[in-house]
């Protein structure tokens, strides 16, 4: 029964993510050239695995143990992925909604969120995550 549940949230916080998505594109395409509009369209439609994210959106950051950022530019493994779905590191609502998005992204890619935070707070570096998602999962695109 709560399982059900659960997945009739995911399902509809995953149709809000689409519409936001839509919606935001459409606002770009009133005032972009349709050159950069054709590259925008491409670069979204490309999926990004976690171990993408860590490697790549994680440079931004400097990394933390322990909690999800410092409030001066530090976070930790779910903190970035929190911050790759729009979290600002700093809004305690907008946490929450990024949190579920990020813990959506995990779950379908079967990853486990406390396998995550046991590796980033016993000193592993984002990059090391990222290799043992790689390995263990062979993970290159998201279900997102």
């Amino acid at each position: 029964m709560a399982q059900q549940q659960l997945l009739k949230q995911e399902s509809l916080v995953s149709e809000i993510l689409r519409t936001y998505k839509r919606q935001l594109t459409q606002n770009i395409e009133r005032h972009t050239h349709v050159s950069d509009i054709i590259t925008i369209s491409q670069q979204s439609n490309q999926e990004s695995s976690i171990s993408q994210i860590l490697r790549t959106y994680g440079k931004q950051f400097k990394q933390i143990r322990k909690q999800y950022t410092d409030g001066q530019g530090g976070r930790c493994v779910m903190g970035v992925i929190m911050s790759y779905y729009g979290w600002d590191g700093k809004c305690i609502s907008n946490a929450e909604r990024r949190l579920y998005a990020a813990l959506v992204a995990l779950r379908q890619a079967g990853i486990n969120k406390e396998l995550l935070i046991e590796l980033n707070d016993s000193g592993a570096t984002f990059d090391e995550i990222a290799d043992y998602l790689d390995r263990n999962h062979g993970l290159t695109t998201s279900n997102r």
